[in-house]
């Protein structure tokens, strides 16, 4: 069975608290997922039935920590990937009081293929992208976001480049040290 296993991170304008909530919270993430997806309460208790585009299937929580670790079981069926399960580990950490980091892993395996896995990172990246939209239009900040800093020009890049390579050299760390020998009887010549 082809596997696939993805790992990102999600920075999110709220506390640990209302994060964790936002994980429970039907509503909100059925609000994040893209137009032609359904999540609704399943059958079992603690399971949701998922459909999205291309999958059918159910997602139920194995186990929890409050407030900070859920671990999820995802079985399904796409025509693509055949049969697909796999697992889902969600762990939330404070970033003070009003941040919290989303860290996802993920491991699926499906019975014919798996995307690859760019666009499998590319599909979570988006699917954690619409969860923190849906965070955010649920509980706004009034905190300004994070900016990224623009690259630095490539004369700046090269300099830095160079005085690392150059740091490196006296620092011992540019090659690394050479392995030491077996020693053995000498061979007379």
């Amino acid at each position: 069975m082809p596997t696939l296993a993805l790992n990102d991170d999600l920075a999110l304008p709220v506390s640990q608290a209302l994060a964790w909530r936002a994980l429970h919270d039907l509503a909100l993430l059925a609000d994040s997922l893209p137009d032609g997806a359904r999540l609704a309460a399943g059958d079992a208790p603690r399971s949701y039935a998922l459909a999205l585009p291309g999958f059918e299937g159910v997602v139920t929580v194995l186990d929890l920590e409050v407030p900070s670790r859920l671990r999820l079981r995802i079985d399904g069926r796409g025509p693509r990937t055949g049969k697909v399960e796999g697992q889902a580990q969600l762990r939330l950490a404070s970033l003070g009081e009003d941040r919290a980091l989303l860290h996802v892993a993920l491991v699926i395996q499906a019975e014919r293929e798996t995307p690859s896995k760019v666009a499998g990172l590319m599909a979570l990246r988006e699917r954690l992208a619409g969860i923190a939209a849906a965070v955010e239009r649920r509980h706004p900040s009034d905190r300004p976001r994070p900016v990224k800093a623009p690259p630095k020009p490539w004369p700046q890049r090269l300099v830095d480049w160079y005085l690392g390579w150059f740091a490196a050299i006296f620092n011992g760390t540019l090659f690394p040290p050479p392995k030491p020998r077996a020693r053995g009887p000498r061979a007379k010549r």
